[in-house]
């Protein structure tokens, strides 16, 4: 009888041999086998092949190793299942030889039996058990997403066969696994609603139509949205009342709360649209007549108000009072509580120095924000809304101011997806309506959002321009903003006299216009630019300059920033002991602030002086939130830093996939470095 062979790639990398393994010996040589596994019966091309075995600096040997590699696979596989084909060579295997061929066929299943056998072959992310190539890349991500759709057929299969239960699960993972699937949020849906979870079918809308909206900036597509109403709808009676029978006031309530789509409402918007606070009988009869209903409380312990859907289309026949003033009322309201909510956070050194949009006094502000980032993080959908409403309204000045107030608490919590999104909504706006004061803020914003990101072409561009529009509006305060960002360019590009004449004329600047948070600021990176120049006695004279500042304005996250750089400069002169308590102190306040980055950068620093597990533990938590953040330098560092504790440790493979993470990270560093700009 012939043997059976079979190769499994979905999963670890397995060749077995009538059901038994087969050792297969060597790093490379299985590399080399997954590389033709999943291009099977295909070519491949000999560069190819030592492209993915040898990333960087192939051996002259490379093609002669290559070949070598070849002749071991056809000794376990056969001369006939792998054959020389110029310019490479071609694996030929069939479906039953190869679970990747099982797996893509057919095209489309329906059938229950086979979705079950197609998906049993899944045994993990594919070659999981070897590292990675990026040209695996596109073959890779193939077979996860036909892995995500077979599960989604097998989950409408269950839907439509009578057990949505038992597609829940699963479908559950898959929104976890990738948030921005669509398909598979409404398929969960279905399936609670088919179980009789209503309430729980509409929390997993709310859920998908956020993923959604931070993920790609849409919102849900008709189907999904379609859904949504249906479950609304279901057991709503009917509005009694019509529009005739509505006051105005309750008109205009009404209205507005449909006109401004920001979710569950607070109570004071109704205040805000009628522009008075006495508006309780307002809602308490609009409540009865059932045309608005109270959705409970908020982390805050407001009450909040949302439209049943038939009152929304009642509103939309109701004359046009307004609008638009009442709109910036309620804008102008939130705007006066993110700027109260932002005076809790860090202080905002980089803004104009000026207000310009109207605010609306909303009742209790002072009690809503005393606590910033949850009073952010209650009203983070509404906020994202504001700028949007606008941004449609035309109203540059309420844009821009937004996205500026809310910087701090994007920046404190690494929130960069709603960071991005409002500054660009608002510069947007600020172009299209002749704004230079928004414009310049917004691309100040941006800029900053760049540097985080080690896009150094784009943030010295963001940088430039607005300095440039800031000089044109004599505006200094902004002016000493944007250079002191062209200077942090400069430094991590490694120009450090640039970055000296930058933050000289921010200094400066700062000086000027009296700016003691802006002066301590300067004096930081200062010490940073004679860290570089290998002066630790220059960078000390500074960091003496700058900490009674940020002591004397009890500007704690100043603080931290200044005694992680205390810290570094003790690095420098040999100190580990005072080094490890500076950053030690900086930790403690960076962590009692909440500023995920500057713990990042502290735990990663604190890992150079230590060694063992608790170091690998720092950094795998530091890694975390370079990732979040965006930033590819701290990530490349880091993961240098891991790979070589995981080589000294003996656990090479592990060690050796960190250190190919950062040579590609630290080449997509490197670009941005030498981009010009």
């Amino acid at each position: 009888m012939p043997e059976v062979l079979e190769l499994r790639v979905l999963g670890p990398l397995e060749l077995l041999r009538d059901g038994v393994p087969v050792p297969l010996a060597g790093v490379k040589p299985r590399q080399l086998l997954a590389t033709l596994a999943l291009r099977n019966q295909r070519a491949v091309a000999v560069d190819h092949l030592i492209e993915v075995l040898w990333p960087q600096d192939p051996p002259r040997s490379a093609v002669a190793n290559v070949h070598t590699y070849v002749h071991a696979l056809r000794t376990l596989l056969g001369a006939a299942r792998l054959r020389r084909q110029p310019p490479g060579y071609r694996l030929l295997l069939g479906p039953a030889e190869l679970d990747m061929a099982r797996f893509d066929e057919p095209e489309r299943v329906t059938d229950p039996a086979e979705l079950d056998a197609a998906l049993a072959l899944w045994r993990g992310d594919p070659v999981e058990n070897l590292p990675h190539s990026p040209l695996w890349r596109p073959e890779v991500e193939r077979l996860v997403e036909r892995w995500r759709l077979l599960r989604e057929q097998r989950a409408r299969v269950r839907i439509e066969s009578g057990d949505p239960a038992g597609a829940i699960a699963d479908l559950r993972a898959l929104v976890t696994e990738d948030p921005l699937r669509e398909e598979a949020w409404r398929l969960l849906v279905t399936a609670l609603e088919a179980t009789g979870r209503r309430a729980e079918a509409l929390s997993t809308y709310s859920n998908a139509r956020r993923f959604l909206v931070e993920g790609l900036g849409i919102e849900p597509s008709e189907p999904l949205r379609r859904l949504h109403r249906s479950l609304l709808t279901q057991d709503e009676p009917a509005a009694p009342a019509g529009p005739a029978r509505l006051d105005s006031d309750a008109a205009t309530v009404l209205r507005g709360f449909a006109l401004l789509d920001l979710g569950p409402a607070p109570g004071w918007v109704a205040s805000a649209l009628l522009d008075r606070h006495d508006v309780q009988t307002v809602l308490d009869n609009l409540e009865l007549g059932r045309l608005v209903r109270r959705v409970g409380r908020d982390e805050l312990g407001q009450p909040r108000f949302r439209l049943p859907i038939v009152a929304s289309l009642l509103a939309s026949e109701l004359p046009d009072p307004a609008d638009e003033a009442m709109l910036c009322r309620v804008l102008g309201g939130y705007l006066d509580l993110a700027g109260r909510a932002a005076q809790g956070l860090p202080a905002q050194i980089f803004g104009p120095g000026v207000t310009v949009a109207a605010r609306w006094p909303v009742p209790s502000a002072a009690d809503l924000a005393k606590d910033p980032v949850a009073w952010f993080t209650v009203e983070r959908q509404a906020l994202l809304a504001a700028v949007d409403l606008a941004a449609r309204l035309g109203r540059s000045e309420l844009a821009w101011e937004f996205a500026h107030a809310m910087l701090p608490w994007c920046d404190l919590g690494g929130h960069t997806a709603e960071w991005e999104r409002t500054h660009r909504t608002a510069l947007d706006v600020c172009r299209r309506t002749g704004d230079l004061l928004g414009e310049a803020v917004s691309l100040r914003g941006l800029g900053q959002l760049h540097l985080y990101r080690d896009h150094y072409g784009a943030a010295a561009e963001a940088f430039s321009r607005a300095r440039l529009a800031y000089a044109r509006l004599g505006n200094t305060y902004g002016e000493a903003g944007a250079l002191a960002g062209l200077g942090s360019v400069h430094r991590a590009r490694g120009d450090q006299d640039a970055a000296y004449d930058c933050y000289q004329q921010a200094l400066a600047s700062y000086l000027a216009v009296g700016d003691r948070h802006g002066q301590a600021y300067v004096h930081g990176a200062l010490a940073l630019v004679w860290l570089a120049r290998r002066d630790p006695a220059e960078a000390l004279r500074c960091l003496n300059a700058g900490l009674p500042l940020a002591t004397e304005l009890d500007d704690q996250h100043r603080v931290a920033h200044l005694l992680h750089r205390f810290g570094q400069v003790r690095v420098a002169l040999d100190d580990p002991v005072a080094a490890r308590g500076c950053f030690t102190a900086a930790l403690d306040r960076f962590t009692a602030i909440g500023d995920a980055h500057g713990q990042a950068y502290c735990l990663s620093d604190l890992a150079e002086l230590e060694s063992g597990d608790a170091t690998i533990t720092r950094l795998s938590r530091a890694l975390e939130i370079f990732e979040q953040i965006g930033d590819r330098r701290g990530q490349e560092q880091t993961a240098r830093r891991l790979g070589e504790l995981h080589l000294d440790a003996g656990r090479d493979r592990l060690g050796d996939a960190y250190l190919a993470e950062a040579r590609r990270l630290r080449a997509t560093v490197e670009d941005e470095v030498n981009r010009p700009g």
